[in-house]
């Protein structure tokens, strides 16, 4: 006789006891992306069977979770605000923090709509396509740009605009960071959560991050600001006058970051802003107005 669903569940959980920080939610999210159920569902069930094929893909779930592989890698899958991602090794797992700095930008776009009716929004290096995505969604009258140096990434983030009715609303671009849009297109909004580990740190990093996810998104270089150090110096060309740079940091990091744009001549409103955990993860500046930087900036700052 089949175990039911409870039964499975059980003993899903006491298979990742000690093996991964959340074993009952893990377990939870296993069975319910295989029997496409939502968490409370799998409860609701309890009493049903397992099919026998059903219970053999579960177990080599299992035993690849117990080996390190992060567990949207298994099911293929995540969430993020709201939305259902296709993801691979080919991207970055969608994180809570990238939720916050999504979240952030959403909100300014929002105070500002009286001003930006259409507001461009410039995600760099989109990976799945998790924040353009989710602009696209919660703001219906932004016009999205997706970038990324990755063909693989870019066909993920492409694939998840298709399935989530999205991709007439987001346009994809490849190319590394600015290099993928035109020198002269200007955008009310930049958003990046780049690389930001530097490569002497893979050994802090949890195995499952750092066996299985890409190290292209991961690390950024010898000192873990290059990425963030590029982006920060060339945003001002594409930005119109008080367009908004927003950008997940490493907490070690941030307020080095922030130092660069405190004071400088490029930036104004500089804020930092924590994650769900209360640790600094979410940079955001302001383009100043005056004097123009290129000449496709020249007519606003009269």
């Amino acid at each position: 006789m089949s175990p039911s669903l409870a039964e499975t569940l059980k003993a899903a959980v006491a298979r990742l006891e000690g093996h991964c920080p959340s074993p009952r939610a893990e377990a939870e999210e296993l069975l319910g992306r295989l029997l496409d159920l939502a968490r409370t569902e799998v409860y609701l069930r309890g009493e049903h069977p397992l099919a026998p094929e059903q219970a053999g893909t579960l177990e080599r779930w299992i035993e690849r979770r117990l080996a390190g592989e992060p567990i949207q890698y298994i099911t293929g899958r995540a969430a993020f605000r709201g939305l259902d991602l296709a993801v691979t090794r080919d991207v970055l797992v969608p994180r809570p923090e990238t939720e916050v700095l999504a979240g952030c930008v959403l909100e300014v776009l929002g105070s500002e709509r009286q001003r930006w009716q259409a507001p461009r929004v410039l995600d760099l290096g989109t990976g799945s396509g998790a924040i353009a995505l989710a602009i696209a969604s919660e703001c219906p009258w932004a016009v999205v740009t997706a970038t990324d140096a990755s063909p693989a990434a870019l066909d993920v983030a492409r694939g998840n605009a298709e399935a989530l009715g999205l991709a007439a609303r987001v346009r994809f671009t490849p190319g590394h960071w600015f290099d993928a849009v035109d020198a002269d297109e200007r955008f009310e909004a930049v958003i990046s959560n780049p690389p930001y580990i530097a490569d002497g740190e893979a050994e802090a990093l949890p195995r499952d991050v750092r066996d299985h996810e890409p190290g292209g998104a991961l690390f950024s270089g010898p000192t873990g600001l290059e990425a963030l150090r590029e982006i920060v110096d060339a945003a001002p060309r594409q930005l119109v006058a008080g367009g908004l740079l927003a950008l997940e940091v490493a907490e070690s990091r941030a307020h080095e970051v922030l130092a660069w744009l405190e004071g400088a001549q490029d930036w104004e409103g500089v804020s930092l802003h924590d994650d769900l955990t209360g640790r600094p993860r979410v940079l955001m500046a302001r383009r100043q107005r005056g004097p123009a930087i290129a000449p496709a900036q020249w007519n606003e700052e009269r």
